[in-house]
Formats: structure tokens, sequence, C-alpha cells
């Protein structure tokens, strides 16, 4: 996608989420997820969104984006999610990471890091809820875990994330992530 590394993390989550969508079925989709009132194909419809919401920023469409309407998925999870994959990839690779996201504002490379840390966050939602596999290198953990401290502080809304876990010394990037956001695994895959 790119030579940057919060856009190449983004580039290798976005294909990481196109695997998982392969691997869901329609019956997977009405699987609560660890995310309150949240089924699966809700946290697919939400990503969905945000991942359209920050490529219309980084196609240069706007710079105060907001987030599309709910119904995202239709009938076929997986050919929603690519579409949105798709110009989230191509709006990125001309992204000039100069611009200000407007949100309050930010920089480009921190609206990528927003769309990292909800895509790494959910899909791991998602393997919650299914045992549907959903693996990415520590390196992209370790950016997405960055993009959360400079994004989610000590101020951070509990409907979005919860408080900050305990975290051993010799955990993984992934746990790392997954324990600055307040998430705790209910199920070992």
């Amino acid at each position: 996608m790119d030579d940057r590394p919060i856009l190449r993390s983004l580039g290798i989550t976005l294909e990481a989420w196109r695997a998982l969508m392969d691997r869901l079925t329609a019956a997977d989709l009405v699987l609560a997820t660890p995310n309150p009132g949240w089924d699966v194909a809700d946290v697919i419809g939400h990503s969905i969104a945000v991942t359209r919401k920050f490529a219309a920023f980084a196609a240069g469409a706007t710079d105060r984006p907001r987030t599309p309407e709910h119904g995202l998925i239709g009938d076929d999870h997986r050919t929603a999610f690519d579409d949105a994959a798709a110009e989230a990839l191509a709006a990125w690779r001309g992204a000039d990471p100069r611009r200000q996201c407007h949100l309050p504002t930010f920089p480009a490379e921190l609206a990528a890091g927003i769309n990292l840390i909800d895509l790494l966050a959910h899909g791991w939602d998602i393997r919650q809820a299914t045992g549907a596999a959903f693996h990415c290198p520590d390196e992209v953990w370790s950016a997405g875990l960055d993009a959360a401290r400079r994004t989610v502080g000590e101020h951070r809304s509990p409907e979005h994330y919860a408080p900050e876990l305990p975290v051993e010394p010799d955990a993984s990037a992934e746990t790392r992530f997954l324990r600055y956001l307040g998430r705790q695994a209910v199920h070992v895959w």
C-alpha cells in the first residue's frame, strides 16, 4: 500500500479482514460479540462504515469525514467488506500525508491509525465470537497500540473502550494492544 508503517499495517489488516470474511458463514453473523448489544453483522457493518469514512478522507473527498449510514453489509458480507477494503487501499495509496482531518484536528496518518485500531479490535471481537482465525504480525499489533496510545486517552469513553487492563511484561504485541483497549479473551482459539 505504502512505505509508511501505519499504512503498511492498515493494508495488512485489511487483507486479514478479507480472509476473516471468507471464513464466516451466514450463521456466524448472528452470534453475539464481546461488544454489548452487537452481533457479528453489527461489528462488520460498523467496521465497514469506519473504513469508508476514513477512505473518503484519504481520497480527498472531505476533511470532516462522517460515518456512512447503517445497512452496509447488504446480502453479502464478503463483497461489502471487499468493496470497502478496495476503496480504502486505493484512497490511502494516493493520500497526502500532510492533510489534516478535522474530527478534532489530527494528521492523515493518525486517521489511518484510527481505522487500524478499529479493524484490529473488531477483528479480534469477531474471532472471539466465532472462532474464525484472525491473525496479524506483531508489528501490526504494535502499530495499532501506538495509534491507540495517541488517540484513546485516560478519558476514554466507556461505550467504546473499557479501562486499560494490566499486562505481563513478556506479553505479545497483540495482548498489549487488546489489554490497552480493555479487552480480555473470553475464548482462547
